[in-house]
C-alpha cells in the first residue's frame, strides 16, 4: 500500500538540522542531499511513516541535549513537522 507524500518546506537551516540531528531515512536522506547545496526553501518529499519516525527521532536529539541555541532550533523545526504531520504540506505560518 503506497501512502501519501508530504512535500516539507526546509530552509537551508533546516536541512542541515535534520541530516545532524534527524537520523533520516535513506529516501529522505537521499532528498535533502539532492537540494544540499540550494540556498533556498525547498520542497522534501515523505510519507506519514517517514515524517512520524523523524519527529521522534528529533525529540530524542532534544531530549538529549542541554538547553540552547542548538536545543530551541530542533524544538522550532520538530514543532513545523508536527504541524506538516497534522494538516500536510504548505507554507508554516508565524505565530
Amino acid at each position: 500500500m503506497d501512502r501519501e507524500l508530504i512535500d516539507i518546506q526546509l530552509t537551508p537551516e533546516e536541512r542541515s538540522l535534520l541530516m545532524q540531528h534527524g537520523y533520516p531515512f535513506a529516501q529522505i536522506e537521499q532528498a535533502l542531499k539532492v537540494c544540499e547545496t540550494s540556498r533556498d526553501i525547498e520542497f522534501v518529499p515523505m510519507d506519514s511513516f517517514e515524517l512520524e519516525r523523524l519527529i521522534g527521532d528529533m525529540c530524542t536529539s532534544i531530549n538529549g541535549m542541554q538547553s540552547g541555541a542548538w536545543q530551541n532550533q530542533l524544538v522550532d523545526l520538530c514543532d513545523q513537522l508536527e504541524a506538516a504531520e497534522q494538516f500536510g504540506d504548505g507554507p508554516f505560518d508565524e505565530h
